[in-house]
Order: C-alpha cells, then structure tokens, then sequence
C-alpha cells in the first residue's frame, strides 16, 4: 500500500476489565501504558493524491534551477512513492531518512546527506530547523513551506518562510514572510516567475535610463573640449529627462516575464543590480545614440553656413535647428532603444508585440 502512495492505518483492540487501573488525566497516558495486550483487527489505506498542478510546478522548479526536498511525516515508502508520482525524485534508489535517523546523525552526516536525491519521512515539524540550518550552511537560499505550529521555527529561520492561509495555523502564517491565500504549490512557482520578471524590469529600467545619460553627456564633453557650440539645451535635456524618461520606464516596469525566464539557474547571491554587461550595454548603446545626435547636429549647422571653431548666436534659426537636430535624434533613438529594451536575452523580432500595451502609449 505504502508502494503505490498510500497512508496507511493499523487497527486494534483492548479490552479492559472493570478494575483496571487507569490514570484520570490525558497527561499521564503514554505509549508504553496504552500500546499492550492489543488485539491486530486489520489496515485502512487512504489516498491523499497531490494537485494536477504540482507535478507541472515541480518540473518548472527543475528547469529554473529550484532544487525541492520533502520532509514529510509520512511514512518514507509512501512519501518516496509521492514524490516519484511528481517529480522531486528521479533516482532509482533515492535516500530516505527518518527523524530517527536525523536525532543521530552529526552535522557533516547531514550535509553529505543533502548533496544527493533525498527524502526526509516519519520526521517531526521541529526536526525541519535542523535541515534549514544545515542546507543555509552550505551556502544555499531556503525556502520552507508549513502549515503547523510546530513550524514556526522553520519558517523563521528560513530565508523565505512560506505559509497555507486556509490550512495554517495563526502561529505559522505569523512565522512566515509569505502566505499563500489558496494553499496550492503552483502559486510559489507563479510567485518566482513573476519576481524574477519583475528583477528583470528593474535592469531594463536601468539601463535605458543609463543610456540616454550618455548620449546627453558626450555632447557637453564635446562642447568643453572641442570648443563647439553646445548641442544640447537645458530646457531640452529637461524635457528628455521628465518626458523621454519617466513615463516609458513606467511602461517598461509593466513588462511580463520573459518567455525563458524560468529556464534559467537563479541567479548568484552576489550579482549586482547593475553588473559590467549592463554598463557596458548602456554605455555602447549611449555613445550611438549621441554620435547620431552629434552627426545631425553639426550637419545642419554646417548647412546654414558654420565652420569648426565658429560660436553661433544663441538666438540664431542656424543655431536652434541644430539643437533641435540634435534633441530629435535622441527622442527618436531612445524611443527604438525602448523596444529593445523589453528584452535581455530574447531577440526583438521574436516578442509579443501585443503584450504590453502601455509601451505603445
């Protein structure tokens, strides 16, 4: 029965005689008074089938690099035949350990025990702390799941505590830094799908802002150094940054999850916000977009008559086309470095061009 994922219960009987001599409190019952002279009447199997999503969310969880360990009060051949139905097991011969097994093994016993497919079974809510301390130990980000008081602890050490809102108790929803309002598993896979989109939205946020930085920057280095009029005006930097910047950003932070997001490793503990790849990004992307600007500006200027180291008056047609040149460029340019920034790693041309309706406004 335990094989095919069942629960099993054994069922028996005692027959007490009128002068036995019971205890009157609950309390002073314990295993060694109540568990003799029983009479075995049979077994009751139950089945408590997991979720049609949870095999779906398990395999999500392998692809996006999410490794799951059970620990479970169930019996270890039921729980390994449950955790083979849905996924968290592919071995042949996977490591089950009881709680009686965890009260003996020592702390580099239990580490060399994680490393491998493992089921912790028949373990009690509190022995949960004992696996969270020793898997954050070994430099890993833990996640824990309870519904018990007993899981409090668990749940409070854990860097990510996770509670049921329908089966939880008021202790363990305290204890926890999320609770999941329909008690299913798949919502913490939707919950990790849309964090790293929304991580994701962040970079790209920064680094469009980054790059119109740039482009704004180089002209003036260029007025300071080449002794050139200055290309850009004030009030049309003010205007690139208040219109040009905060609402595409806003319509950036509305950005769906990429399509592969959940195929990639999580990302390093270590990894900054803003790493060398995006400001590289940003700084190549910005030294375009302001050589184009620069290129349109002193061709008009060139045009209505300006030769190198000649100022123009500020009030001039000559002088303001140029700036104006040179604003257009950037606007128009910031708007097609908006497209490309929907992505990271996705080209352009494959995207849902439908999904994010506020690019469009």
């Amino acid at each position: 029965y335990a094989r095919n994922g069942l629960r099993v219960l054994a069922v028996a009987t005692r027959s007490l005689t009128g002068d036995a001599a019971l205890p009157v409190s609950l309390s002073e019952y314990t295993p060694e008074l109540v568990e003799k002279d029983l009479t075995f009447l049979g077994m009751t199997a139950m089945v408590d089938p997991p979720r049609p999503d949870v095999a779906k969310a398990v395999k999500e969880c392998r692809s996006a690099g999410i490794r799951i360990i059970m620990v479970t009060g169930d019996y270890g051949l039921t729980a390994e035949s449950i955790a083979r139905r849905i996924g968290i097991v592919k071995g042949d011969h996977p490591r089950i350990v009881t709680g009686v097994d965890l009260q003996k093994m020592k702390p580099e016993e239990l580490k060399e025990a994680l490393q491998d497919e493992v089921i912790f079974a028949r373990v009690a809510p509190e022995q949960k702390l004992q696996v969270v301390s020793a898997l954050q130990e070994m430099g890993e980000i833990v996640a824990v799941t309870g519904d018990g008081a007993n899981d409090a602890p668990s749940l409070k050490e854990a860097d990510i505590g996770v509670s049921m809102g329908i089966s939880g108790t008021d202790v363990a929803r305290e204890a926890a830094d999320i609770v999941l309002l329909d008690d299913s598993y798949a919502s913490i896979i939707r919950s990790i799908k849309l964090g790293r989109g929304v991580y994701d939205n962040v970079r790209k946020f920064v680094v469009y802002v980054f790059t119109h930085n740039w482009a704004e920057l180089i002209p003036y280095l260029l007025y300071g150094l080449l002794a050139i009029p200055l290309p850009l005006l004030a009030v049309q930097i003010l205007a690139i940054d208040l219109i040009i910047d905060v609402p595409p950003s806003l319509a950036l932070s509305r950005e769906p999850p990429e399509e592969g997001v959940m195929d990639r490793p999580p990302r390093s503990r270590t990894q900054r916000l803003f790493d060398i790849d995006f400001l590289t990004r940003s700084v190549v992307i910005g030294v375009v977009i302001a050589a184009v600007a620069l290129a349109g500006c002193l061709l008009t200027w060139s045009g209505g008559g300006w030769q190198w180291g000649m100022q123009l008056p500020a009030d001039g047609l000559v002088y303001r086309r140029g700036t104006t040149m040179a604003f257009a460029a950037i606007v128009v340019a910031q708007m097609a470095n908006l497209l490309g920034s929907r992505t990271l790693d996705t080209s352009i041309l494959r995207m849902d061009w439908t999904s994010n309706k506020w690019i469009w406004a």
